[in-house]
């Protein structure tokens, strides 16, 4: 008899130990929902669609990039916030919960983050048909130098690469098989590196939309 009551008190005693530590978790995660539906309101839609000016993929784009910025202000304004209060015996902050939440894996807590990156450079080649012309082709890399030390956008850096290498070099020679129906061999270079533009940009755009569209499934 003995024996099963020193059980049940090291049962008991388990227990309450287990419900210390899994109730950092829940105060943690209880901010963390304030903090999404912070993040995510009508003010985060109303700025995402003012900045889009129309665009739906831009939109989306910048609704994620408000909301993920006024989720990250919420919880740094918490760090210091008492939101835990062990009847007046022990105040957590909530850096404090945070640091003795349980560590959930993705099969429990959910999410993912995903970095997307385009190779423009690799889009342009593919509009060229893979073209092999020396210029062509030395323009690219003298375009992907420039781009280390710029904020311009890599179709302009290619255009300014072009004129640098060769001023009476014709882009509409390498790229009027794949457009057929928008240049011809008299298009300057400039309304070529638009359509270049145009192009990559459609581009970014159907792969963001495709992505999205898986995970969000």
């Amino acid at each position: 008899m003995q024996n099963k009551g020193f059980i049940k008190f090291i049962a008991i005693l388990f227990a309450l130990v287990c419900l210390f530590h899994l109730s950092f978790t829940y105060v943690t995660s209880r901010v963390e929902k304030k903090a999404d539906e912070y993040a995510h309101n009508a003010e985060t839609e109303r700025l995402s669609a003012l900045m889009a000016e129309g665009d739906a993929a831009r939109e989306q784009f910048l609704y994620d990039s408000i909301a993920k910025a006024r989720e990250s202000y919420y919880l740094d304004s918490m760090s210091n916030q008492v939101v835990f209060n062990i009847y007046g015996i022990r105040k957590y902050t909530f850096k404090e919960t945070r640091e003795r939440e349980l560590n959930l894996g993705l099969d429990l807590k959910g999410g993912m983050n995903v970095t997307l990156e385009v190779s423009i450079i690799d889009i342009i080649r593919g509009l060229s048909g893979n073209s092999q012309n020396p210029v062509f082709q030395q323009a690219l890399t003298l375009a992907q130098e420039k781009q280390r030390d710029s904020q311009e956008d890599f179709v302009t850096l290619f255009g300014q690469s072009i004129n640098e290498i060769d001023p009476n070099f014709s882009l509409a020679s390498i790229f009027i098989t794949e457009f057929k129906d928008q240049l011809n061999f008299n298009s300057t270079n400039d309304e070529v590196l638009q359509v270049i533009r145009n192009e990559t940009e459609a581009a970014i755009d159907r792969t963001f939309n495709i992505l999205r569209t898986r995970i969000d499934r």
